[in-house]
């Protein structure tokens, strides 16, 4: 269970929370007046304090703050995957923010068998897809909340968080015959890195071309054909061991 809260609303020496931590921490771990919360502000703030005021009928505590500190920021490290259906995003967004993802951009493919057709659906989809990343950032005590943005076709894509980094693009594709090796790319800690994985049976050929033409390097997972899930676990920690992030 997490040992760690999660708000924004922070002003000078209390924070205040609502709704689901509410409900998580007073009504659940039954926190009282008086007891110690570690929390984060997703940017990078940890904070330590105790609990001064609950209250039960407007679903709100306050929390006076006792000791602060503000993380450097991790370096960028961007996923880019097909939309799958049946749910199956939400325990890829768990496992991605739990390797230390900073963005998470959804991917409309050739083959992707789900659409996101109207603005509600998709409000509601993004806003679900919030409550994970939040859960997960508690849960493996990552002070910094990863950016959920907006599901995008390949010729759509904007996902550098800073321009004036310089990306390195790994498409990986099932079969993929004139691919480099990932120990070629030779990684440093430093390298701003984004990662793109299709759905199942990879992208089509015009994506794999789009992506390539972008300046994306095509690699693959070996001879083994994995599913998606699985994939994007592989290739999250391939790579963070590769750059000796961990």
């Amino acid at each position: 269970m997490s040992k760690f809260a999660y708000t924004q609303a922070i002003s000078e020496n209390t924070a205040l929370f609502a709704d689901d931590e509410f409900q998580h921490q007073i009504k659940v771990l039954r926190h009282k007046p008086g007891d110690l919360l570690n929390f984060f502000d997703g940017r990078g703030g940890c904070y330590q304090g105790r609990i001064t005021t609950i209250e039960n009928r407007k679903k709100w505590f306050q929390v006076q703050i006792t000791e602060s500190e503000i993380t450097q920021p991790p370096v960028p490290l961007h996923l880019l995957v097909a939309l799958p259906r049946n749910g199956k995003l939400d325990n890829i967004m768990q496992k991605a923010v739990e390797l230390g993802v900073t963005s998470i951009t959804p991917l409309l493919t050739a083959r992707s068998a789900v659409r996101l057709d109207t603005e509600k659906k998709l409000e509601t989809r993004r806003k679900h897809w919030q409550k994970i990343v939040v859960s997960s950032m508690k849960q493996c005590g990552n002070p910094y909340l990863p950016a959920i943005n907006r599901p995008q076709k390949i010729g759509e894509l904007n996902y550098h968080e800073n321009r004036e980094l310089a990306f390195k693009q790994i498409v990986f594709h099932p079969g993929c015959e004139n691919g480099r090796s990932l120990h070629e790319l030779k990684f440093k800690q430093k390298d701003a890195i984004v990662i793109a994985l299709g759905p199942e049976g990879g992208f089509s050929p015009d994506e794999i071309s789009g992506l390539n033409a972008s300046g994306f390097i095509s690699t693959g997972l070996g001879k083994r054909i994995l599913r998606l899930e699985t994939a994007v676990v592989a290739a999250l920690a391939l790579i963070q061991y590769l750059r000796e992030s961990f």
